[in-house]
């Protein structure tokens, strides 16, 4: 049957046999037979990436596939994919097909094409594929090269290449929720982060001013991540990550690099989602310790910077208000439950910082706890 079906794809042109090919992924997906997960691959391959054969890399040793898709075919696929994912139909089996055609391993064309599907996306408001792409941004994980990539050209697209921010980038929240507070996580992780880049670059304003408005219009965007994935039987969920810990680093290293109000209206927004999750009564890991380490880590060689420079870290107006709203979030983080970790070693951490008045009072008063 696997022959016959190529055999009629062969005969159709593109696009047509990259829409039959979906619609075949369809039943093989909900068949569940792990014996066709090599037809799968195949079919996803030949018929809708047209990877027909491969070329062996005397270099690396192993073999690639051969592209075939000029630029046309490349903008005909696009058009395929967006008719193929708004057609009504199972939130699992969209999922998964998503998740089979963009994996965690991409070529180079899969990721060029990815990331034009997306923003496309994001331009028409098309909500279900939104959807797949946020599920596909979790399973991958937000902070691998594949969803900092799709970030990044994101960014590039709607804010570097605009002359101001489109009205469909502001409205993303309300059109594709889960995908919005993945790309928060990933797109948080681009700047103010010298453990990525060695220095701290700040996010670009206008990207800035639509994460600002998206958390104060709805505090409970940054848990929007953490909605259930619907994936296929047997498919494995991966942990949920949100935005918070990342968006807390920006605004509490803020005052090391930028005096504009916007992070302290972020920042304010962040507490209230954090006093919000604390109001639920549950406990709600939306963040780590590991990842509150690491803004102790990037406050440390801040303090070395300034040591060297002859300056008391405890004068320096930025770093005491950097101290100042870490400690806001601490405690309201540890008061609302929703930290986790260890916490003892976190406040371990933060003790060996140049001493400031409120986080000391916020250590102290939590040692006794922990």
């Amino acid at each position: 049957m696997s022959s016959d079906f190529k055999l009629s794809l062969r005969k159709l042109g593109h696009p047509m046999c990259a829409l039959e090919a979906l619609t075949r992924l369809e039943s093989i997906i909900v068949s569940r037979n792990k014996q066709n997960a090599g037809m799968q691959m195949q079919i996803i391959s030949e018929f809708i990436f047209l990877e027909r054969g491969k070329d062996v890399d005397g270099h690396k040793g192993h073999s690639q596939s051969i592209n075939q898709m000029n630029s046309f075919q490349e903008f005909q696929l696009l058009l395929a994919l967006i008719d193929y994912f708004s057609r009504p139909g199972r939130d699992a089996t969209r999922n998964a097909i998503f998740l089979s055609l963009f994996g965690s391993h991409l070529t180079p064309q899969r990721s060029k094409l990815l990331s034009r599907l997306i923003s496309t996306a994001i331009s028409g408001s098309i909500a279900p594929l939104l959807s797949s792409a946020g599920t596909w941004m979790q399973q991958v994980g937000c902070k691998t090269s594949p969803s900092l990539e799709v970030a990044q050209n994101i960014v590039s697209d709607f804010i570097l290449f605009s002359r101001k921010t489109s009205d469909q980038l502001k409205q993303l929240p309300m059109v594709g929720p889960h995908f919005a507070a993945n790309f928060m996580v990933a797109v948080t992780d681009l700047y103010l982060n010298d453990q990525r880049t060695g220095v701290l670059t700040a996010p670009p304003d206008a990207l800035l001013d639509a994460i600002t408005e998206w958390t104060t219009e709805n505090p409970a965007l940054c848990q929007a991540s953490q909605q259930t994935l619907l994936l296929p039987a047997g498919a494995i969920a991966m942990p949920f990550t949100t935005p918070l810990s990342g968006l807390l680093r920006w605004t509490i290293l803020a005052p090391l690099i930028s005096n504009r109000a916007t992070y302290s209206h972020l920042h304010l927004s962040l507490l209230q989602t954090l006093l919000q999750v604390g109001c639920n009564g549950e406990q709600t890991t939306v963040l780590e310790t590991q990842d509150l380490m690491q803004i102790v880590t990037l406050l440390q060689n801040h303090c070395i910077r300034l040591s060297e420079a002859k300056i008391m870290p405890q004068d320096d107006a930025s770093y005491k208000k950097c101290m100042e709203r870490f400690a806001q979030a601490l405690q309201i983080a540890i008061t609302s439950n929703c930290i986790f970790g260890n916490h003892l070693q976190l406040l371990r951490a933060l003790e060996g910082l140049p001493p400031h008045l409120l986080m000391n009072i916020v250590i102290l008063s939590n040692k006794k706890i922990y």
